[in-house]
């Protein structure tokens, strides 16, 4: 927009515009292409009048709060169509989806710029954790005694509804550390937890929603693009993403089903083959969780009645160990 002397010494020439607008540094170019752009017919009071000065448009948010609620906007909607309208070949939410990781997955990591901070990769050997409530001591010696089916995943048949899941999809939710897990099963004082130690036998590839949160770098749009504002808008949504997919919700709640939708649309992404998700813990502050999609390299198979998933983890029952809850904490925020 035209500069109005508000701040001295901050007013940018047209030159200067051009520059940024088409991420030009050479002065020569950018001094030519503005030639071409002013109007010798203009006054002071034209955009492109000679010699005019110029200053960035201020942000249209009147916070962070409004530019949230803004962006958040086209999630909310999404959420509200797959909920309560068209769940099942929904192109537009597909489209949505495309749009949102593309811009994820071409954002640049600081030390490796050829590869998304979103993509993480742990090596074979990389130590999990998965916790599940015992009613009393016989259970929890079962537990013990054959972790790799009593704490591995469901059968579909057991499979329920969860944050990255639908019921009857059996996926394996696991954490980064012996407290996560156990916060994860939300326990009572007194309850008697069995927690395992998986460890991965193959390098593991997964979608990092926690590095969202460092906001990505990307390479800047030009003003030329012909989708530059909607692209603009999904690199902002990502911002705010990592809190949507962890904020919580009552296991029978509907909103599950976005972020379903888009565990299930990442799943099948074709050209990185993510072996599972990453986010944060709602139930323990800091803690990570991770959620692994099953092998399936033979769909044909899971139509045995013996059939369970698959997943490149591995436990024996000397990696089990059983814990009794003594504290819950809970922290409360005054509603507004």
């Amino acid at each position: 927009m035209l500069d109005d002397d508000l701040y001295p010494g901050y007013a940018l020439s047209l030159e200067k515009v051009v520059s940024e607008a088409i991420h030009c540094a050479d002065e020569s170019v950018c001094k030519a292409v503005a030639a071409h752009l002013v109007d010798l017919d203009a006054d002071e009071e034209d955009f492109y009048w000679v010699g005019q000065e110029y200053r960035r448009t201020p942000s249209p948010f009147e916070s962070q709060e409004h530019e949230r609620w803004y962006v958040v906007g086209d999630w909310d909607h999404v959420a509200y169509e797959l909920t309560h309208g068209q769940r099942f070949f929904n192109h537009k939410v597909e489209r949505f989806f495309e749009e949102l990781i593309f811009e994820a997955l071409h954002a640049e990591a600081a030390d490796h710029p050829d590869t998304s901070p979103v993509i993480k990769t742990l090596p074979a050997g990389t130590d999990f954790y998965r916790a599940r409530l015992a009613n009393n001591g016989v259970e929890a010696k079962t537990i013990q005694n054959n972790p790799t089916v009593e704490l591995g995943a469901p059968p579909k048949e057991r499979a329920a509804n969860n944050r990255m899941n639908p019921a009857g999809i059996p996926l394996l939710y696991v954490a980064d550390d012996t407290k996560t897990c156990i916060a994860e099963v939300r326990p009572s004082i007194g309850d008697a937890v069995v927690v395992g130690r998986f460890r991965s036998t193959k390098c593991l590839k997964f979608f990092d929603f926690t590095a969202l949160d460092g906001h990505l770098s990307h390479t800047p749009l030009s003003l030329f693009d012909p989708i530059y504002e909607e692209r603009s808008q999904r690199r902002l949504l990502l911002e705010y993403l990592h809190d949507e997919i962890a904020r919580p919700v009552r296991t029978n709640d509907t909103d599950y089903v976005v972020t379903q939708a888009l565990a299930e649309f990442i799943r099948y992404e074709k050209e990185q083959a993510f072996d599972g998700i990453i986010f944060r813990s709602v139930q323990n502050e800091g803690g990570i969780n991770y959620v692994l999609f099953d092998k399936k390299k033979d769909p044909n198979s899971m139509h045995a009645p013996n059939w369970r998933p698959q997943f490149d983890l591995e436990i024996s029952t000397d990696c089990t160990s059983l814990h009794t809850v003594t504290a819950v904490q809970y922290t409360a925020l005054p509603k507004i």
